[in-house]
């Protein structure tokens, strides 16, 4: 782990605050960076910024929609890649339920400014609140551990497998390998960690496999590098393959 954020990444972090202050119908409850600022390995050429923001209570569509015109105005330059922000509600965060947000933004490869109203659940917050949980810094607000409740490890291996699951068909090599030695480590030790993190831990418990050391070096660079070649697929899949039987036990 990291001893904080990047400073250039708190500092845009803090800008958003008064963007959403700015909005009446919003009544903060705190902003919390996670993802690789927190956790380690940020890299600006290869990076986003993840923010999870929450709210005292639900906002309607017209609000909804303002926020995240705002927010996608105010979000660029990014000292990453993007922006990814997602804004729930404080019972959301308690009890994720079936994932509502009420505001998603990305600025990144895949710009969408999206109002949660009428739509379904982003399951993606399953983990990022429980990274929250455990390592979000509070760029405003109370700690995390007082926002957040823990995730059942059922349900953080069941969002583990989908993402390493969704690696292999749209991930870059290094987001497939990785996100599967993330998953590796999850489950052999129950962290969660950074990409880089788990490349490393993962080069000590499997030495055959090369297509690690290949993800790390991609991932140090910023390079996005597509397709996942057929041995990184072979490990990417059998990590897929062992947390599908970890679910049907």
């Amino acid at each position: 782990m990291g001893s904080g954020p990047p400073a250039a990444v708190l500092a845009y972090a803090r800008s958003l605050v008064p963007v959403l202050a700015a909005e009446p119908a919003c009544q903060v409850v705190g902003l919390y960076l996670h993802g690789s600022a927190v956790l380690g390995g940020f890299v600006q050429s290869g990076s986003d910024v993840d923010v999870l923001g929450v709210l005292a209570g639900p906002l309607d569509r017209l609000a909804q929609e303002r926020i995240g015109g705002a927010l996608a105005a105010a979000a660029q330059p990014t000292p990453g890649t993007g922006l990814e922000f997602s804004l729930i509600t404080a019972a959301t965060a308690a009890e994720l339920g079936d994932c509502r947000y009420e505001v998603h933004v990305a600025t990144g490869a895949d710009p969408k400014v999206l109002a949660g109203a009428d739509r379904p659940g982003d399951p993606d917050l399953i983990l990022h609140a429980e990274v929250c949980r455990r390592h979000g810094y509070p760029v405003h607000g109370p700690a995390p551990g007082l926002v957040f409740a823990p995730v059942p490890r059922r349900r953080l291996l069941e969002a583990v497998h989908q993402e390493v699951d969704g690696g292999l068909g749209h991930g870059s090599l290094a987001y497939a390998v990785l996100n599967a030695c993330r998953a590796e480590r999850f489950t052999m030790t129950g962290e969660l960690v950074s990409k880089v993190a788990a490349g490393e831990w993962a080069l000590a418990h499997f030495p055959d496999q090369p297509a690690i050391a290949l993800a790390l070096h991609q991932q140090r660079t910023g390079a996005q590098v597509r397709p996942v070649t057929p041995d990184a697929a072979r490990f990417v899949t059998g990590v897929r393959d062992r947390l599908a039987a970890l679910l049907a036990d």
